[in-house]
């Protein structure tokens, strides 16, 4: 039944008062306000995106100038949040800020690895030549022990066409690079995978169930600090005093410090190996929503430092109910894949 003529222009008429009355309220910080004007400007128009934008945003807590959460949302905001960006990036593909804040939902707050791929393949047929939903991609590959999908990802953000990557993304693909070349090696021979009760890395992980995870700038300090030390000593009394000798006194120890540097990650990473493989546990029980961590692992000082160090309430609180419910993953359990689309981005005009 189509609505009555009347009707559809009197709502024509208020809707854009109401939305202007939202914008002050919005503007001057009444969050309380703003949130009751958005909810009535929703009731009359279900489809308003401006109201709805604004729904989400005030349903969520207040963010600090760098976009962090004052106190983190309930796992019912982060819900409400996620359900809302989905509405809004299906009446308006092109709001980048729903697209984004839904991702983040997801990903850090509710922990949906796999809604969240596809997610990110959704924005990509938007804006096919923006680097972020790739890096963010592949981040999440790497999080979940897929390197070499992560590595192709990667590879994608290099293609011609895409944006030219601000330093920050250029860097951040760098060390991403980095931890892929270093992880790859140690798992192409024996992959964890969460889902199977049987494998060795389980042990592992009980190993370490009653430690603490290391932290490498202690690693680097504890070594570099005895060697800085005898250097010191040394250089005193065998160095000679000329600026030559200073020269090389400071390059001496600034080649010992990028050397132990080095030497610390090494020993960091081997020794954080079960965190990582516990981190990547416990993704896989968020996001297929059935549990696969063994009691013990779970009553272990290790898990509770790294649940309640590393995710926020939403997420905690979802893995709460993920415990409670006690459905056990199958062996057989795989993370399902989006369709990586190729997009064409040529330059128009371009000669093929």
């Amino acid at each position: 039944m189509s609505p009555d003529p009347a009707i559809a222009e009197g709502l024509a008429n208020v809707i854009p008062e109401m939305l202007d009355e939202l914008e002050e309220y919005i503007t001057g910080g009444n969050r309380a306000a703003a949130l009751i004007k958005a909810t009535e400007v929703v009731e009359q128009d279900p489809e308003c995106v401006q109201a709805l934008w604004a729904l989400l945003e005030l349903g969520l807590p207040e963010r600090r100038r760098d976009g962090s959460y004052r106190i983190d949302p309930t796992l019912a905001e982060a819900a409400k949040g996620w359900t809302l960006a989905k509405k809004i990036v299906a009446l308006d593909p092109t709001h980048r800020g729903a697209w984004f804040r839904g991702a983040i939902l997801a990903t850090q707050h509710l922990g949906l690895s796999e809604e969240v791929l596809q997610w990110w393949e959704d924005f990509r047929a938007e804006f096919p030549t923006d680097t972020t939903p790739v890096i963010e991609q592949a981040a999440l590959l790497i999080r979940m022990g897929f390197y070499a999908e992560a590595s192709e990802r990667l590879e994608v953000v290099v293609a011609q066409g895409m944006d030219e990557m601000p330093r920050e993304q250029l860097f951040r693909v760098e060390r991403m690079n980095q931890t892929i070349r270093r992880y790859y090696e140690m798992e192409k021979i024996d992959v964890f995978k969460p889902q199977n009760p049987d494998h060795s890395t389980w042990k592992d992980i009980d190993g370490m169930r009653n430690l603490k995870p290391g932290s490498e700038k202690f690693t680097f300090f504890m070594l570099a600090g005895p060697l800085v030390i005898w250097e010191a000593l040394a250089l005193q009394m065998f160095m000679p005093k000329s600026t030559w000798g200073m020269c090389a006194a400071f390059l001496l120890v600034y080649a010992s410090i990028l050397w132990v540097r080095r030497i610390s990650i090494t020993i960091t990473d081997k020794r954080n190996r079960p965190v990582l493989d516990l981190w990547r546990a416990i993704e896989v029980e968020a996001t297929s929503g059935k549990v696969c961590i063994p009691e013990k692992i779970r009553d272990s000082k290790l898990y509770r430092i790294v649940i309640n160090k590393d995710y926020p309430v939403a997420f905690r609180q979802r893995m709460e109910k993920i415990v409670e419910n006690d459905e056990k993953i199958t062996k057989r359990w795989e993370m399902k894949m989006p369709y990586w689309t190729t997009f064409d981005i040529s330059t128009p005009g371009e000669e093929e």
